[in-house]
């Protein structure tokens, strides 16, 4: 496959630049706090994941089996898990394209029906628009519940700019599966050209699998009013490892900015480490301050962003636009070589780690609704810090000097988006 610029994503990209002119005219910005009272307890401090599960509303729970997956490895553990299956699959995605993945989790999804299991899949209307519909029918005419997330409407057409975003799988109730990868052969492979993508997946069993059940039914009810309830979705779930986990899911359309919270206290709290991959990087005014306290406190701050190679040059060039700040006060920022880096993870002070479909930007935090899995596990927080030492090694580190020596041509670029980057 030649790497380019699907036409359909320019239109896209278009599309949400009117829109947000539109709404900015009309609505104004959608805004997430701006102000936090005191600063929260350092991450050493049993009251920092109190203090989370407050602002969440999610408890941390122990009991858990998680494993990890890089790339297209994730893609193997999914189909397997579909094709055992025994009572009910769910998975609602943001990405569903067309290609060969496409064809196989179609196939796999229909056959699954046609063996009487209830299938439910939901699509985010506008992320994979581009899905063939001889899939869609495949899976319907199988038996599969099939639905779109917030199609357009002409008489809700500010709607249309509140997406899901959430990528996540649920298996009999018990093993879910989320992260970043979605349905398309550019997750295949190992990132080992700029065709193949980078990204991160996770796959966990104990009792915060019902908190993944319910960002699917969450999202499901809104789209078909219909619920998904009993056993077959949410059995009772035994431990089944040792690792402490917790799901938090946000919605921003109905006020709900949980992830951006469980952001800015990782920040704020951080002692020793602060590691972020992420595929778009646009910190809010509040998130630059913490990042620089961060520094200012002795926190080893790194950023793991994509390079030339990513899917959207206008929030490319917008990022880089703000990265100044931040690189006068001491934060490391690496933009990655071999591909399109679309992985969206934290890890600090080898104890606290996040894995999930959430970027460090105002869609993410103010416009989609996101689901994120996050781990009080020094093991889970080890092989976070391995994976990113790994994306370091494969990427180039930017200087003050270099940011400030950037072309003008991008410069005038990331001025022209600054104004509505906080409805892109």
């Amino acid at each position: 496959m030649t790497y380019k610029l699907r036409t359909s994503q320019y239109i896209c990209g278009v599309q949400r630049v009117l829109l947000a002119v539109a709404v900015l005219i009309l609505v104004g910005c959608g805004a997430v706090p701006n102000r936090l009272a005191q600063d929260p307890f350092p991450l050493s401090h049993p009251a920092f994941y109190d203090t989370v599960e407050a602002y969440t509303g999610a408890p941390i729970l122990p009991g858990h089996r998680v494993r990890v997956l890089l790339n297209g490895d994730a893609f193997p553990a999914m189909l397997k898990a579909i094709r055992e299956a025994e009572k009910s699959i769910t998975f609602v995605t943001y990405v569903y394209w067309k290609g060969k993945i496409a064809d196989e989790f179609a196939d796999a999804l229909a056959q699954r029906a046609r063996d009487g299991l209830p299938v439910y899949l939901l699509l985010d209307s506008q992320g994979a628009k581009t899905m063939e519909e001889k899939n869609v029918t495949k899976m319907q005419e199988a038996g599969v519940h099939f639905a779109w997330f917030r199609p357009l409407k002409w008489y809700r057409p500010f709607q249309y700019n509140y997406r899901t975003h959430r990528k996540v799988l649920v298996v009999d109730g018990k093993i879910g599966f989320t992260g970043g990868i979605g349905i398309g052969d550019e997750w295949l492979g190992h990132a080992e050209d700029k065709d193949h993508w980078r990204d991160t997946c996770v796959v966990i069993e104990g009792p915060v699998v019902h908190y993944l059940q319910a960002a699917f039914a969450e999202n499901w009810m809104e789209s078909t009013r219909a619920m998904i309830v009993g056993d077959l979705y949410f059995p009772p779930l035994e431990e089944a490892g040792s690792i402490k986990a917790q799901g938090i899911r946000s919605s921003p359309m109905e006020s709900s900015s949980e992830v951006y919270m469980l952001y800015l206290l990782t920040v704020a709290s951080a002692e020793r480490t602060l590691y972020i991959t992420t595929a778009y990087f646009l910190p809010d005014d509040l998130l630059q301050e913490r990042l620089i306290e961060a520094v200012q406190r002795g926190v080893d701050v790194r950023v793991v962003v994509p390079g030339k190679y990513n899917d959207n040059y206008l929030l490319y060039q917008l990022s880089r636009n703000g990265y100044g700040r931040l690189l006068k006060a001491g934060v490391k920022i690496y933009e990655y070589q071999p591909t399109f880096n679309h992985a969206k993870t934290m890890v600090a002070d080898g104890i606290w780690g996040s894995i999930g479909s959430t970027n460090f930007d105002n869609r993410s935090f103010s416009l989609n609704d996101e689901f994120n899995l996050n781990f009080q596990s020094r093991e889970v927080a080890k092989r976070l810090e391995e994976v990113f030492w790994e994306d370091v090694n494969r990427s180039h580190l930017i200087t003050y000097e270099e940011w400030r020596k950037r072309p003008y041509r991008e410069r005038f670029v990331g001025w022209l988006g600054d104004w509505i980057k906080n409805l892109l």
